[in-house]
């Protein structure tokens, strides 16, 4: 896949993508978001270091929260799936960004 430049109006875009969600099935995502795009999830993830960029990427996150309670509050999803699924994002926040890992090497 050719590597895509980012541009100032794709904040604007993917807000648009995740505001205006409509579909019958499923929830908005960045995953659904990159491929309309043209994108891939990588992509999206290194145009965090852009201002515009990331505070539109954290917005778009509340957006697809938002989604899912309130799916979940209109029986629409099931509420122990949504749980779920918003536990783990916020395991996956409250997680340090590096791994320390230590191997020792016993000999016997």
């Amino acid at each position: 896949m050719r590597r895509i430049k980012y541009s100032q109006d794709l904040p604007r875009r993917m807000y648009s993508f995740f505001a205006g969600y409509s579909e019958p099935h499923g929830a908005p995502s960045f995953s659904k978001f990159a491929r309309s795009a043209g994108l891939t999830i990588k992509s999206l993830h290194s145009f965090r270091k852009y201002k515009a960029f990331d505070e539109a990427y954290l917005e778009c996150n509340e957006i697809r929260r938002d989604y899912l309670i309130d799916q979940a509050l209109t029986k629409r999803f099931d509420s122990s799936l949504v749980k779920f699924l918003l536990d783990s994002e916020r395991e996956c926040e409250e997680r340090d960004e590096g791994l320390d890992l230590r191997l020792e090497v016993v000999e016997s």
